[in-house]
């Protein structure tokens, strides 16, 4: 009987053993995957308080996940939260200024504060790391048209 309740809390122990990356650094465990995956998944379907509360999860254990930090953007952005989308976005491109899912959304987010000037800043940044890519083209261009709306 004890041996039950001392099943769960081993389970908790084994999952929170950190796992060493390829470096030899601690990084990611299996919790702490879970909970990656978790939270895309939840932003994937709708569940953005859920994919919220994740992606933090995700960043207490590794704050150096660009990743873990456009997930939780782009919830809060999708929640209409545009100063925290913005804040997250930004430090998910601190840490990988490649990243142009974070770019993206945070150039969205931008639009919805109407602070065109730098939206199109990030959209040209997207272009330059992806010069195919239409759909920021095509905001550049739509960015420019609110702009001349607004100022007349």
């Amino acid at each position: 009987m004890k041996i039950k309740a001392i099943f769960p809390f081993l389970a908790f122990l084994i999952f929170f053993t950190v796992i060493p990356n390829v470096n030899g650094q601690d990084s990611y465990n299996v919790f702490t995957l879970e909970y990656f995956k978790q939270s895309l998944e939840s932003l994937m379907i709708g569940d953005y308080d859920n994919a919220i509360r994740n992606s933090t999860f995700v960043i207490n254990r590794d704050p150096n996940s660009s990743v873990a930090y456009t997930i939780r953007g782009r919830a809060y952005f999708e929640k209409g939260d545009m100063t925290n989308a913005i804040r997250d976005c930004s430090q998910a491109v601190n840490l990988d200024r490649n990243n142009i899912s974070a770019l993206s959304v945070r150039a969205n987010a931008y639009v919805k504060t109407n602070d065109m000037n730098r939206a199109i800043a990030d959209w040209r940044t997207i272009l330059r790391l992806n010069p195919d890519n239409e759909s920021a083209s095509h905001n550049i261009e739509l960015a420019r048209g609110l702009q001349s709306v607004q100022q007349d």
